[in-house]
């Protein structure tokens, strides 16, 4: 007997209210985008208390894109976008006016995880919602950048050098040679890469809520759309083909221009990497290994250069499809 697809849980009867009205929905993403201001809010005297504050508001600021997605895959596009701009208006009221706070909520937290969760539900929904995320968080950041660098005067490498010395500026003088020479070229690696790392970590943390958004979806059946796996992650040739241009220009371009084109080279090897981790996840899956795949998580995270393999795979699996020939790849 074929084994039937769970049936979808009922809604509590609160959350369907806020969900499926937009002034009440936009009230919660608007307290979610402003609880990273909890410890102002409620000041307490205990460090650890102020610190799980901090950490909370933090998180659900960061789950935000996770609300807009869900409310995209039940109530559709233009409801949510009427959603994200009550909030962007909200947002831009509670910051005096701030039209770069209204402007920043309605792009960012609104309208990149609509088209997220959008791409998302349509043929080929895997790699088109991670396609627009990816895109959507570079420009933003290119455009971040550019801007912040011009209202300093200065070039973009040299703001973000700026905006990271602080954190270098209260280092103790009596501090040894060696690790002040060490502490300074890791300070140097650190602005090489920050533009790189702020796409990276902004694509992950917004295509992972675009897929915690469809798990719940269809959890509780208003989900309607592509069915695949989170792990059929997949890139097309373009992306190979950006990817040795990039490389190839990193030895001719100069200046701010050959800084913003590694970094561009950097982010677009991370996705290359997030595919061939997708790979190696859907075979040892397949294999049966489940400590093998905790074990690989623990190595991406504590050793950097086991990053270089998954980007190798991933390059390769656009034209071999490793996928095609593991038993229930990502199922």
């Amino acid at each position: 007997m074929e084994s039937q697809a769970p049936k979808p849980q009922a809604m509590p009867p609160l959350v369907d209210f806020i969900l499926t009205r937009r002034l009440p929905c936009a009230a919660v993403m608007t307290a979610m985008l402003l609880a990273m201001w909890l410890p102002i809010v409620i000041p307490v005297a205990n460090p650890a208390i102020a610190l799980l504050l901090m950490m909370l508001g933090m998180a659900l600021n960061l789950m935000t894109p996770a609300l807009v997605a869900l409310v995209t895959f039940g109530g559709g596009f233009t409801f949510a976008l009427h959603v994200a701009a009550i909030s962007a208006a909200a947002i831009t009221l509670v910051s005096g006016f701030s039209l770069t706070a209204g402007i920043v909520t309605l792009l960012l937290y609104g309208l990149l995880p609509i088209l997220s969760a959008t791409a998302m539900m349509q043929e080929n929904g895997i790699r088109r919602s991670a396609e627009y995320v990816a895109i959507g968080s570079g420009l933003m950041a290119l455009i971040g950048l550019l801007l912040a660098a011009a209202v300093q005067d200065t070039g973009v490498r040299e703001w973000i050098d700026l905006l990271l010395a602080p954190m270098f500026a209260e280092l103790p003088q009596t501090m040894p040679a060696e690790q002040m020479q060490a502490m300074q070229m890791f300070r140097e690696s650190m602005v090489a890469v920050m533009p790189a790392l702020l796409v990276l970590a902004l694509w992950m943390t917004w295509w992972g809520n675009t897929g915690t958004a469809r798990h719940w979806a269809k959890k509780f059946g208003f989900y309607r759309g592509s069915e695949a796996s989170m792990l059929t992650l997949g890139f097309g040739k373009t992306l190979a083909y950006l990817f040795v241009l990039l490389m190839l220009l990193v030895m001719i371009v100069t200046g701010d221009l050959l800084y913003l084109v590694a970094n561009a080279a950097i982010v677009i090897g991370g996705l290359l990497a997030a595919q061939g981790v997708a790979v190696a996840h859907s075979w040892l899956k397949a294999k049966g290994l489940t400590f093998s795949i905790g074990l690989m998580y623990l190595m991406l995270l504590i050793w950097s250069a086991m990053i270089v393999p998954f980007v190798i795979v991933g390059l390769m699996d656009i034209w071999f499809d490793y996928r095609r020939n593991i038993p229930a790849a990502g199922g």
